[in-house]
């Protein structure tokens, strides 16, 4: 029965791990705790339980450009959806409320802060709420890495609330203590308790230790240089993205830094941007990925080792979440652990100051230095990433690795190499051959399936957080493999026979480069791609 919904609402053959469960839970009224890793399909399973129980979905998110994201996916389903945040005016969040009354919205979307509003605390008084969700539920938790203190405002809502919906709250990273606090802080009612899906089989885990500053930058631009598609690199400090992504320019790469440093209109501008393909890396502090929805980013690299392993994770599972190969590569330094312990001593600092007693900050500083040890032993061990990773999250897979999983650089036995030839990482390793002809993933299927139902490349972008780039690639896969997909409507005969003459003109025709030097400055690759793309499909 899910299945059948899944494939009305949102044209997807079949759940990915974990997400049928949880849902299943939702829909038969049982509060719900289900942490997830980033990539495994959380905000489906509060979705679809709205569509199905046919009631009002409140989803409490602190990530406004995740909100933006999701309501547009949504809306460019016909599925009614808003948001409510900090980026909308007064008339606009009114607008919205009475949308809400009227009963004209299915699922929306809020900030957490948006509880200190007198006016939306009696717009919820007045409704029936049929799921109350709350996302990335490890900030109600001091013990959680990223604790924000108005989410506590949420169980006293609750409370107030006419008639008390499903709670169900979703995290992608959660130890034993901060599900607890989790459950405890958000008065949930005998919670169904999941942890699913932190195996992503696409994802391949190579970690490298003990690298100079110089070192680990120079290995930065060698990784980059040898991966396709965008990606982002992460560093612990301002200053340090602003010099890998000056070092990434400097040899060639679209690369631009982001941290919180910068102007907020500025921040806006480079995210959409890197949501549409313009750089191939983003320099960052962790002040970027919360809230990123693009699903096709290729590699996660981490210039510098984070404080926990649940941020490591949340931060590397932003890579590869439309399912295909993807690589999440941390590089560590020996400053690293030198940092990280300068930064529980100022937290210690800080903790006095607010009033703290030294028992609750011996317990704090206890648990940051577990969770250090946690993160240091993984960038140290000799054994299976993967499996290290299922096993600090409790996940239940972790005991079909018992023999490794044969996509982490121990498992492959990888080779470091100490060169500084452009080819890095991963040799052998890092597979570019394309798939045998005729054979289409399931992440260009689900674009094709999206097409064939008359959806618009633009349309197929926003549903599926990808690039209109990214579509247009997985189309032209599949024409060339003999779909049918209508390439002539994106070239004229005039620029088709230009092509084919620069292509005549270039010699070499295994890359498209001397083919697009032939052609005047804006002519577009896309359309050297259909032409070249039409040859293959005769040949095969």
């Amino acid at each position: 029965m899910l299945e059948e919904h899944l494939k009305q609402y949102f044209k997807f053959d079949s759940f990915r791990p974990g997400q049928s469960e949880v849902i299943q839970s939702i829909v038969d009224k049982h509060d719900t705790l289900a942490i997830m890793p980033t990539g495994g399909g959380k905000s489906l399973c509060y979705q679809l339980p709205a569509l199905i129980n046919n009631s009002l979905t409140l989803v409490v998110s602190p990530l406004i450009a995740l909100m933006k994201d999701q309501v547009d996916a949504l809306q460019a389903r016909d599925i009614p959806a808003a948001f409510i945040n900090s980026s909308l005016d007064g008339r606009d969040i009114r607008e919205i409320e009475q949308d809400v009354r009227d009963r004209s919205i299915q699922i929306l979307y809020v900030a957490p802060e948006r509880f200190k509003s007198q006016q939306f605390c009696r717009l919820l008084s007045e409704i029936d709420i049929g799921l109350f969700a709350v996302d990335e539920a490890h900030c109600i938790s001091e013990w959680g890495h990223d604790f924000r203190p108005d989410y506590r405002a949420m169980a006293k809502q609750i409370d107030f609330l006419r008639k008390r919906p499903i709670v169900a709250a979703f995290t992608a990273t959660a130890t034993p203590e901060v599900n607890n606090d989790i459950v405890k802080r958000l008065q949930l009612r005998e919670p169904h308790i999941y942890v699913r899906g932190f195996n992503r089989p696409n994802l391949h885990f190579f970690a490298r230790e003990g690298l100079k500053d110089q070192e680990r930058i120079n290995e930065v631009l060698r990784l980059v240089k040898s991966m396709q598609g965008s990606g982002i690199v992460y560093a612990l400090r301002k200053k340090e993205t602003e010099e890998i992504a000056a070092f990434l320019s400097e040899n060639g790469i679209k690369a631009v830094a982001y941290h919180a440093g910068l102007d907020k209109n500025l921040r806006t501008r480079i995210q959409q941007e890197f949501m549409n393909d313009q750089h191939k890396v983003i320099c960052a502090t962790i002040a970027f990925g919360m809230g990123v929805d693009k699903a096709d980013v290729r590699f996660v690299i981490h210039a510098g080792m984070p404080k926990t392993l649940e941020g490591y994770y949340q931060e590397a599972g932003r890579a590869g979440r439309d399912g295909e190969k993807a690589y999440c590569i941390l590089l560590h330094a020996g400053k690293d652990n030198s940092l990280h312990h300068f930064f529980i001593n100022n937290s210690m600092t800080q903790m006095r100051e607010q009033g703290k007693s030294q028992s609750e900050i011996q317990s704090v500083v206890n648990v940051k230095y577990e969770q250090l040890r946690a993160m240091q032993n993984y960038v140290q061990s000799n054994s299976c990433r993967r499996k290290a990773i299922l096993e600090y999250f409790g996940d239940p897979a972790v005991k079909d690795f018992d023999k490794g999983c044969k996509s982490c650089d121990i498992c492959l036995h990888h080779k470091w190499s100490s060169e500084s030839k452009e080819k890095a990482i991963v040799d052998k390793a890092l597979d570019k051959s394309p798939d045998k002809k005729g054979e289409m993933s399931g992440t260009i299927m689900e674009t094709v399936k999206l097409y064939q139902a008359n959806q618009t490349i633009e349309e197929i972008a926003k549903i599926r957080s990808i690039s209109e780039r990214t579509v247009f690639g997985h189309l032209l896969e599949w024409y060339i493999a003999g779909g049918d997909f209508a390439v002539d409507e994106f070239i004229t005969k005039d620029e088709e026979k230009q092509v084919f003459e620069a292509m005549a003109r270039a010699g070499d025709l295994s890359k498209l480069t001397p083919i697009k030097e032939q052609l005047p400055e804006d002519f577009e690759w896309e359309k050297i791609k259909i032409v070249v793309g039409k040859v293959k499909r005769i040949r095969i």
